[in-house]
């Protein structure tokens, strides 16, 4: 199965000391070694990203449980906030995830009435292994 195809990836990364943090996300695929990633919230993803772009990936069930007979790959990542690409991984995340993706950006305008939002984005991740 192309990571692109799963139904969800499982991406770590890594802060300086070597430590992960995994998160489990909706996945599109962009080319033959490219995946796009949308989020709700870019902040975090900047936080992490800004320490290491290297993050490894694994496809997910819906829950975030790995799949095992999956391997684990690893890549290189950019938080993308404006522009083609982003609007791309936008709109294919929207017809992939439909209905779940509102539901993700209705949680996340409640999380901005509050004033704990962050503007959405997209991470483009390069495959290198």
């Amino acid at each position: 199965m192309r990571l692109a195809d799963a139904d969800r990836v499982n991406v770590t990364t890594f802060d300086a000391a070597g430590q992960g943090t995994t998160s489990t996300n909706f996945v599109v695929g962009m080319d033959e070694d490219r995946i796009g990633l949308w989020t709700t919230e870019s902040g975090p993803w900047t936080q992490r990203l800004s320490l290491s772009a290297v993050v490894s990936l694994h496809a997910a069930t819906p829950s975030g449980k790995d799949l095992r007979e999956e391997p684990v790959l690893e890549g290189k990542a950019v938080l993308v906030t404006e522009g083609e690409e982003y609007e791309a991984v936008r709109a294919a995340t929207e017809a992939k995830y439909g209905l779940a993706m509102k539901v993700a950006q209705v949680a996340d305008w409640a999380w901005e009435l509050g004033g704990k939002g962050t503007p959405d984005g997209v991470v483009v991740i390069s495959i290198v292994g």
